[in-house]
């Protein structure tokens, strides 16, 4: 009987020390077995390997630490670098993978060999971890049926009309690691780094895509999407604009602009969520100052005694 594939769950991170926990026990509670941890520290001045340091599980491998603190492009090269697994999957650091994320996608290209890369679903979640969507993901992929490969072609032409990475964060997606192109990253794409990779992975070959969830991507005001939210419909078109020249005989210029014209609606909700995110986050802070009243109470009861005790 053959043995199951390694699977390289590769972790790039830089001052992750509020979620990388969490993320951590979320790849080590894995139905699937045969995988390894591989920890891309950026050179963090936080806690961040000290929390990782703190799993004792031999599937855990921290990098050696880089002589200088890289670009995200090269540490998430460094981190892909690192996997020894037959398959692979890149996780950031405040994401999680639900259990059985790794042996539902191991299944799916078992059972299309010639497929390169899986996608599923992910629950999106806000900063603590209250659920802001619990499923989303692929979208008009799976409008014919809840399973299905599709070709590099077809995948590209489908996000460019729908105006979106349809396969969503790296947490959503498992990739053989023989399929890995070179360069890995192309510093030109910085928001669409994710799904310019993807498409190059699959450029002649073919990817499976799956509706169920199988993991969980975090949204935060602060986070690197969040900061990019100002040039995300024009680095969509630029990427638009290049998929048609990658595939002429697939996306046409009537394509690209209707792409354009959606990415660039998606980019006004997405300003929208966040600055309800925003919001919502300040409304919290408010509520969690004591009141006058409160402090007065303190005061009479002898808990706060003086400003030195603030």
């Amino acid at each position: 009987m053959l043995s199951d594939p390694l699977i390289s769950v590769v972790v790039p991170v830089l001052n992750g020390e509020h979620h990388i926990g969490e993320c951590i026990r979320s790849l080590l509670a894995q139905s699937y077995h045969a995988f390894e941890v591989v920890v891309a520290d950026n050179r963090s001045g936080d806690r961040t390997v000290e929390i990782v340091r703190s799993f004792d599980d031999p599937r855990i491998r921290i990098l050696p630490e880089p002589p200088v603190q890289l670009g995200l492009h090269a540490n998430w090269a460094r981190a892909l670098s690192g996997a020894r697994g037959d398959l692979v999957k890149l996780v950031c650091h405040d994401d999680l993978l639900l259990p059985d994320c790794l042996a539902v996608q191991q299944a799916l290209l078992a059972a299309h060999p010639d497929a390169v890369l899986a996608a599923g679903r992910r629950r999106i979640i806000d900063d603590v971890g209250r659920v802001v969507l619990a499923a989303r993901g692929l979208g008009p992929l799976l409008e014919e049926e809840p399973s299905r490969a599709i070709g590099g072609a077809e995948l590209a032409r489908t996000c460019t009309t729908s105006g979106a990475n349809l396969l969503g964060e790296p947490a959503s997606v498992l990739m053989r690691r023989s399929a890995l192109p070179e360069p890995l990253f192309d510093e030109r794409w910085h928001y669409t780094i994710d799904i310019e990779f993807y498409l190059r992975c699959v450029a002649r070959s073919w990817a499976v895509v799956d509706e169920q969830v199988i993991c969980c991507f975090r949204v935060s005001p602060g986070q690197l999407s969040a900061r990019l939210a100002s040039t995300q419909a024009r680095e969509l078109r630029d990427l638009f604009s290049e998929l048609a020249q990658r595939y002429p005989d697939a996306i046409s210029a009537g394509d690209v602009r209707r792409g354009a014209v959606r990415s660039h609606l998606l980019t006004q909700a997405r300003r929208i969520l966040y600055q309800q995110m925003r919001l919502r986050a300040a409304l919290g802070r408010v509520r969690a100052l004591p009141s006058a009243s409160d402090e007065s109470a303190g005061f009479r009861a002898g808990v706060v005694r003086s400003p030195g005790d603030l």
